[in-house]
């Protein structure tokens, strides 16, 4: 529905004004009391005063109109946004129903290869997002170029503080617009490090940028933050040569627990032994060896780059479009939405919820792994049982596919069985590798998702 802009009140005071103006044209002049050149200068002060509150009003009145565009259109946006995501969900419904009526038994071994087709991409949509108000890439050749030549002005603000810290302390960092680079070293000390770089064409945004830009820093109990206040300006107009980047290099204790959230940059972590938070959106992660059991990672929206992890013990990994590779891993709880993960071994075990994506590749599963859970969702499962010994497997799979190739992989059940002719969305394959007395188990419940055992 369209706003409407002049409702009642717009009207009362259009027709107020109309009013006056004709009371005003059509008013009978009264007998001066003063000489003419007097009452002219009076009648004109008073019409100028007239003019001067109508202006007034107007002005506020337009200022309300304007908020009602404004709310309109957000309401518009909100209402799209949830209609949009209503009726993906209703489509893949109904897809997800009403398909296996259309398939006949002989559907294909690799029937479920074609989903990453048919599911979109999303992974890389909102890399360029950062691109929205300001052009982050001051490193590019045509950037430096119009620094040199003085076409852009740059300026730089440093920023230095460290604490005194006990072996329980945190430091807690959050940033946007920059890379935060953390080093260890033994002392019993946190050192943080800023660098505050503003770059533009225009020499008072570049001014006003890095004076109304500031690091506030504070210890409250154990914990001991820094967080990055950048200057707004109220305009969402675009400049293509407007600069920003904030880096921090970091120094710590390697068994401090660490809790960064960093926007539009990348996280890059050393071997860490002590608990560690990470939160990066719309950028990526380069981490060594995070070994403490508690760890968490949340990423989401990277920025074209593979995050990678040396090694990762114990905790928790939530992915939205976005990938990761782990070098090793022992022990993961991860949840994954339209993403991948890569995890060249894996020890322990894995708790997975994978919905849509190039979903979990495990390229081997060591003899240590007790149990791995898998719930799947429009996605791509491949596990390498090359160096496992022992496991049990319950797999169910519906309108999806099931390949296992291994000699050594056996069925103990298929449900329904191959004399079964009838058409059935939904099997099930009960089987053991090794020794089928083996406690270690592996359960995956997937739907569209092709899954893969070598």
């Amino acid at each position: 529905m369209e706003l409407k802009i002049f409702n009642h009140r717009v009207f009362a005071l259009i027709a107020s004004i109309a009013i006056s103006t004709a009371a005003f044209a059509q008013a009978k002049p009264v007998s001066p009391q003063t000489t003419e050149a007097q009452t002219e200068q009076l009648d004109d002060k008073a019409f100028q005063k007239q003019m001067t509150d109508l202006q007034k009003q107007m002005g506020k009145l337009q200022k309300q109109m304007n908020k009602l565009r404004i709310d309109k259109s957000t309401q518009k946006m909100v209402i799209a946004s949830k209609k949009f995501n209503k009726e993906f969900k209703m489509k893949f419904k109904d897809f997800g129903a009403d398909f296996g009526k259309s398939f006949g038994k002989d559907f294909g071994k690799d029937f479920a290869g074609s989903f990453k087709d048919m599911v979109p991409d999303m992974s890389n949509t909102f890399s360029n997002i950062k691109n929205f108000n300001i052009n982050l890439n001051s490193d590019s050749a045509e950037y430096k170029q119009k620094v040199a030549s003085g076409d852009i002005v740059e300026k730089v603000k440093n920023y230095s503080k460290s604490y005194s810290v006990n072996v329980n302390d945190m430091l807690q960092i959050s940033n946007s617009f920059g890379k935060i680079t953390v080093n260890t070293w033994n002392k019993n000390e946190f050192k943080v490090d800023v660098q505050m770089k503003f770059g533009s064409d225009d020499a008072d945004a570049v001014n006003d940028m890095i004076n109304g830009s500031s690091i506030d820093d504070s210890k409250v109990g154990s914990t001991i933050s820094f967080k990055t206040n950048l200057y707004h300006n109220g305009s969402n107009r675009r400049n293509d040569h407007q600069s920003i980047q904030i880096n921090y290099t970091v120094y710590m204790p390697a068994g401090n627990p660490i809790d960064i959230n960093n926007r539009f940059g990348a996280v890059v972590l050393p071997d860490l032994s002590g608990k560690s938070f990470i939160k990066v959106s719309y950028g990526n992660l380069i981490a060594g060896q995070l070994s403490n059991p508690q760890n968490e990672i949340d990423l989401r929206f990277d920025d074209g780059h593979t995050s990678t992890v040396e090694s990762f013990n114990n905790g928790k990994i939530s992915m939205a479009y976005t990938k990761i590779k782990l070098g090793s891993a022992n022990n993961v709880d991860t949840e994954l939405k339209f993403s991948s993960m890569s995890i060249d071994r894996l020890k322990g075990s894995i708790d997975a919820n994978i919905k849509y994506g190039d979903g979990l590749r495990i390229g081997t599963i060591d003899k240590t792994v007790k149990n791995i859970n898998v719930d799947a969702q429009f996605s791509k499962i491949t596990f390498d049982f090359k160096q496992l010994e022992n496991v049990n497997f319950d797999v169910t799979v519906k309108l999806g596919s099931f390949n296992y190739g291994d000699d050594r992989v056996k069925l103990i059940s298929k449900s329904p069985s191959d004399d079964d002719h009838g058409f059935s969305s939904t099997k099930t394959y009960r089987g053991y590798i090794g020794n089928a007395n083996s406690s270690n188990k592996i359960v995956i419940n997937a739907s569209f998702t092709g899954i893969s055992f070598n």
